[in-house]
């Protein structure tokens, strides 16, 4: 049978993962694996020990000296059922017993939207380890799984610009998770990618901006540099927008995060700014970004 995606979706603020999947063992059998400290230290990270009460504490002993090292217990209700905090994120638990076997549902809700598809991915790795510890079996290695990143970010619309509007102008925000580190995106935004050079252009600010694929073309003259985390420039004459700016921050474990910015004044400009910067860049340097990792460039 095979397993459904993973589904997000946002309430409240918050964003929430969900994943599910059918396990042909009796639901006891499956409560224990996903409560007892024995089993979980096979499948879920930080190797949870809970005790099993609302109001209960969580340890994560593996975690231990990080804010992750304690939770709380918010609802335990033996054997379909358990709901728990993990530093700032929450964690639920369903089961449900079918005619061949038990239905599993982890829903993990969480602030960082951007961080979804990483969350997504590591949590269908880790229901693939619980399905070995309940069948007894030995768990594998996941590997990184980059690919399934990239095919969930694109799925969960991970991409995709938050718009802000004002009577003073609009901004643009994209936020991407990437599946390397911060200098090798670095490389991939100011042309250290491009074949034919050996490095990365030196970039100095107050000086001109090129295109990487197209370096005749003046994008706009650099106001911050500050390699391999920050760029900002103001657009030149032609570009759309005012101003642009990336930061590569830490992320998830898949790599750094991708922070690019773009400001304008003319409501005229926006979109082709967007298209610009969303599929032209953003979504670029993510392809790119995968094929590094997976060559090991």
């Amino acid at each position: 049978m095979t397993s459904p995606d993973p589904v997000l979706t946002k309430a409240d603020g918050r964003s929430a993962v969900v994943v599910e999947r059918r396990y042909p063992h009796p639901m006891d059998r499956v409560w224990r694996a996903v409560t007892d400290p024995e089993h979980l230290a096979l499948w879920f990270p930080g190797a949870p020990e809970f005790e099993l009460r609302a109001g209960g504490a969580v340890r994560f002993p593996d975690f231990a000296g990080t804010p992750a090292e304690l939770g709380t217990v918010l609802e335990c209700e033996a054997p379909c059922r358990l709901r728990f905090s993990w530093d700032t994120d929450e964690l639920l638990f369903e089961l449900a017993e079918e005619v061949d076997g038990t239905r599993f549902v982890l829903t993990h809700v969480f602030d960082d939207h951007g961080g979804a598809a990483s969350f997504a991915t590591g949590w269908e790795a880790c229901l693939e380890g619980l399905r070995s510890v309940i069948d007894g079996s030995e768990v594998s290695d996941p590997g990184p799984r980059r690919d399934r990143h990239e095919e969930l970010a694109h799925r969960f619309e991970l991409g995709r610009a938050s718009v802000l509007e004002t009577a003073d102008g609009w901004s643009a925000r994209f936020e991407r998770q990437l599946v390397c580190p911060a200098r090798t995106a670095w490389e991939l935004f100011v042309g250290g990618g491009v074949e034919g050079l050996d490095g990365p252009p030196v970039l100095v600010s107050g000086e001109e901006f090129h295109a990487p694929q197209a370096p005749e073309v003046v994008l706009g003259y650099l106001t911050e540099v500050d390699p391999p985390t920050l760029l900002a420039f103001d657009t030149a004459p032609g570009e759309p927008g005012d101003h642009v700016r990336l930061d590569l921050v830490d992320g998830t474990g898949h790599g750094a995060r991708m922070l690019l910015t773009v400001r304008g004044k003319d409501p005229t400009e926006k979109d082709a700014a967007l298209d610009q910067w969303g599929p032209g860049a953003v979504e670029s340097i993510a392809r790119a970004a995968l094929e590094a990792a997976t060559t090991g460039r």
